[in-house]
């Protein structure tokens, strides 16, 4: 027998001997390490509410670029998906999708979500058409009027309370320009929208000076908190959470959060234009 083909017994002896073991370490490598790669990459599912997402902007609009890069400075890839917001909400409760973004905190959510850090804080207000003005002073007054809201939006829980009640009458649409149009027709009284979103959906739906043909009320508006939620039904939810939020307070202490959010905004404060 010669050196080579002893060597190659022996060889072949040893790895018999080690196979198994071998392959169970194998095996447990390329599991943590599919375990790994599943952690810091993260499914957020969306719908289009321009200009903070939209699936043909941008980056997929201001609002996703912010959320992908505080993901990014914590080492978590992003990938997007674009529904229906109903659609959406329901994707991740199932787990189905890992994350969404752009929802409010309300108890009704809160056993199937974790929710991160708010990334917006805005006015939703209440939109009316000049040819039938409505006066409002407080939700209260809105009792009696049918409401115009995005599909899968919460109101708040005074405003809930009214619609739970029966005193206002609610009416769905996937988007802001189909509620501006019922509302042109008269087939609802108000609509309910974030006031930078209501402003660029009525740009679209009623171009040039035809937008000035509705006006939001002063006196009635809603303070809402938009962000990122993450289904209860991944396990490592609540440590995407984490990163996310460490990577939020990165972009908000580095100024890279305004860049990104409102990219329009001048350096002596003003934009064209800006949310309040």
């Amino acid at each position: 027998m010669t050196v080579k083909r002893l060597a190659g017994s022996w060889c072949r002896q040893i790895f018999k001997q080690i196979k198994a073991p071998l392959s169970g370490a194998v095996l447990l490598m390329l599991s943590l390490t599919a375990s790994s790669a599943t952690t810091d990459t993260v499914t957020i599912a969306v719908g289009e509410w321009h200009p903070y997402f939209s699936e043909d902007a941008e980056g997929y609009g201001t609002y996703a670029q912010v959320v992908t890069r505080a993901f990014e400075l914590e080492g978590v890839e992003v990938q997007y998906g674009f529904f229906p917001w109903k659609r959406a909400l329901l994707q991740t409760q199932s787990g189905s999708w890992q994350a969404s973004a752009g929802w409010g905190k309300t108890k009704d959510r809160e056993p199937f979500f974790h929710f991160c850090d708010a990334v917006l804080v805005e006015r939703e207000q209440f939109f009316y058409a000049t040819a039938r003005p409505v006066e409002a002073h407080s939700l209260q007054d809105l009792a009696g009027l049918s409401l115009g809201s995005l599909d899968g939006a919460a109101f708040g829980e005074d405003l809930q309370k009214l619609v739970s009640s029966g005193q206002i009458t609610v009416f769905r649409q996937s988007t802001l320009e189909d509620l501006f149009k019922m509302l042109d027709v008269g087939r609802v009284d108000v609509v309910m929208g974030n006031e930078k979103v209501a402003a660029d959906a009525l740009a679209v739906a009623f171009p040039g000076q035809e937008a000035k043909r509705f006006k939001a009320l002063e006196d009635v508006t809603v303070l809402w908190d938009y962000r990122v939620i993450v289904s209860k039904k991944i396990e490592n939810g609540e440590d995407l959470c984490t990163r996310f939020n460490r990577g939020l307070k990165k972009l908000r202490e580095t100024g890279e959060y305004e860049r990104l959010l409102w990219p329009d905004k001048k350096e002596n404060g003003g934009s064209d234009p800006s949310p309040s």
